[in-house]
């Protein structure tokens, strides 16, 4: 079984994080997807983090019929601080076991795994999947395949190595980290808390299910 795990605050979830959900299925050929809302994420501070419960009822709200992408709450049962290494292990040993494993996250947080805890440990044993966005007439500089490139030699390891015609990288023991490019998608948690705060539609960036649950409960205001 090939299974991802998709983490992060969704403070609420959006169109976007659906986009990305279907593209790392489709273009990595996973068996199933994991939407992992945190606890307590020890890496940033959300201006507001909605409850735990609202934000699992959002998810359950936004999932579209795809029988691959499952909400999993073991962090939010966890509570604490949601260290990825702790959940990775949790599927390794007891709710995926045998299965490969891929960790999807977005290019900033991935140019912070090093200050992740046990990274090494977490690289042995996930295949990182970092989601990027296409920019048009960027510079050379900004092209995330080269940032992606010169981090990984200089603050991972000096054995992964990109495959020709392919965007991942492999060590000789097997690790592997891969690159997924999307289409700009004009939408982001924040941009949904800020404009429910100023009284705009949000239509537009969330499911109409998870943008009436946000009116009827109060949320972001």
């Amino acid at each position: 079984m090939r299974a991802g795990l998709f983490g992060g605050t969704f403070n609420p979830i959006h169109n976007g994080h659906l986009m990305v959900a279907r593209k790392v299925l489709d273009r990595l050929a996973l068996d199933r997807l994991h939407l992992i809302p945190c606890w307590t994420p020890p890496h940033k501070h959300p201006d507001y983090l909605a409850p735990a419960d609202d934000r699992v009822r959002m998810i359950r709200l936004a999932l579209p019929g795809d029988a691959r992408i499952h909400l999993s709450e073991i962090e939010i049962q966890r509570r604490g601080p949601s260290y990825t290494i702790d959940t990775v292990d949790a599927f390794r040993t007891r709710l995926a076991p045998g299965a490969d494993l891929f960790l999807v996250m977005g290019l900033d947080a991935f140019l912070d795994i090093h200050t992740w805890k046990d990274h090494q440990s977490l690289l042995a044993v996930v295949q990182p999947v970092v989601v990027t966005r296409e920019i048009a007439n960027a510079e050379p500089e900004a092209d995330p395949m080269t940032r992606m490139d010169d981090f990984i030699r200089n603050q991972l390891s000096a054995d992964y190595r990109l495959q020709d015609g392919e965007n991942r990288w492999r060590t000789p023991a097997g690790r592997a980290i891969h690159h997924l490019s999307t289409r700009p998608v004009a939408v982001s948690s924040t941009m949904v808390r800020r404009r429910v705060r100023e009284g705009k539609a949000i239509t537009d960036l969330v499911p109409p299910a998870v943008g009436a649950y946000i009116e009827r409960r109060e949320l972001y205001r």
